[in-house]
């Protein structure tokens, strides 16, 4: 070896100390970026998590078999969480260390992400809450943390804004007391006082209710022209179903929970009860329109044991946003680039989403759907509302 050989071989052996071979990102090889998703699989409520998997990874089947992200396969790994918050802190740990995920796009219930939010943040991972509504998720904002779902606080900004465009004035508001309602109740609250509108009756209707004739009644006294309804399906259905028996007909608006108003009209099951009910929404298109045909196409291809559902299209939007952000972030894919594109994102097109997300606030949608039954049995897209 000549004197200039062994002093290059020096120098490299000197950078090599220096600075060691930069580790590869977690979660992405040469041909796979790993998505980690968590929420429930099994149990009651199934159906916010499975069937919003069941879109995601449609959508992911369709990056994949074009090819890919910079010619790498989207590789998707579930983790039932019971739609528990000791589930979720359980799930959110197996992606993070087990799993050793690049990402992580899913969360269903809100007390569930909230109770695994500490973990999250402090992994450095990036987070889109797919389906759970709460503001808190992503709001104060958190650079990792963002949210492609209708929040609790957009919800009852666009039930106001809806309200006063219907031309109502004296609102009665009926809403469950547990911590679904009330995240919902001490936005709507504020929100209906900004706009000018007075609100006549404030009721409780909890999970566990099986008769609302004394609200019903003490709302028809109150002169409300619009009730809005902070409960899930089936004390709402009970409601309605009490106000057709006592011939209370008013202008009822639901919530992103009821967001097929054709299957909750079969719930209520009183002829023309759910004629005046509008519920909001963060798809404009339903999973049985026209719209929807050949993603529903293939969600029955694949998943031929589940029902096409609403839940399946917040997948595909969350999808179709990552796709987006994973396609900016570059071929030398990081956790900081990819979280930088999601970040950049402005006017992005999806599908489904009543109008284009952004993503500067991490609340990437910015607008819902008002939807409601026809008397043929369909859903009906009656307008949009974007936050002013």
């Amino acid at each position: 070896m000549n004197t200039v050989t062994r002093i290059f071989a020096g120098l490299l052996v000197s950078a090599a100390i220096v600075m060691p071979a930069m580790a590869d990102e977690q979660g992405v090889t040469a041909d796979t970026i790993k998505i980690g998703t968590f929420g429930p699989l099994t149990g009651a409520n199934y159906a916010f998590g499975r069937l919003t998997m069941n879109g995601m990874e449609v959508l992911f089947d369709e990056v994949n078999a074009a090819g890919g992200i910079h010619g790498r396969k989207l590789q998707l790994v579930r983790v039932d969480d019971q739609c528990d918050p000791a589930g979720a802190i359980s799930a959110v740990r197996k992606l993070v260390f087990e799993e050793k995920v690049f990402a992580i796009i899913g969360g269903s219930c809100s007390n569930g992400v909230m109770a695994a939010k500490e973990d999250i943040e402090e992994a450095g991972i990036p987070f889109v809450n797919f389906a759970a509504a709460s503001n808190k998720i992503s709001a104060p904002k958190v650079d990792n943390i963002f949210t492609s779902m209708l929040t609790s606080n957009l919800e009852s900004e666009l039930q106001a804004k809806y309200l006063v465009e219907l031309g109502a004035t004296k609102i009665a508001v009926v809403a469950q007391h547990d911590a679904w309602g009330r995240d919902r109740h001490d936005t709507l609250l504020p929100a209906l006082k900004a706009r000018g509108l007075e609100v006549v009756a404030d009721e409780e209707l909890s999970m566990e209710s099986n008769d609302a004739t004394a609200q019903v009644i003490r709302i028809q006294s109150s002169g409300a022209d619009a009730v809005v309804l902070l409960s899930y399906p089936k004390p709402a259905s009970i409601f309605l179903r009490d106000s057709a028996r006592l011939g209370f007909s008013s202008t009822f608006i639901g919530t992103s929970v009821i967001p097929d108003p054709v299957a909750f009209n079969e719930l209520v099951a009183v002829p023309g009860a759910t004629d005046k009910f509008v519920t909001i929404s963060p798809s404009r298109y339903s999973v049985d329109s026209a719209e929807a045909a050949e993603w529903r196409g293939k969600l029955l291809a694949k998943f031929s044991d589940d029902v096409p559902h609403s839940y399946n299209l917040y997948g595909i939007t969350a999808g179709q946003l990552a796709k987006s952000a994973l396609e900016r972030a570059g071929a030398e894919l990081t956790r900081q680039s990819f979280i930088g594109a999601l970040r950049d994102t402005k006017s992005l097109e999806v599908t489904f989403a009543p109008a284009p997300l952004s993503c500067e606030t991490h609340q990437c949608l910015q607008s819902a759907a008002w939807i409601k039954r026809t008397p043929e049995g369909k859903v009906e897209l009656v307008g949009v509302s974007v936050l002013d």
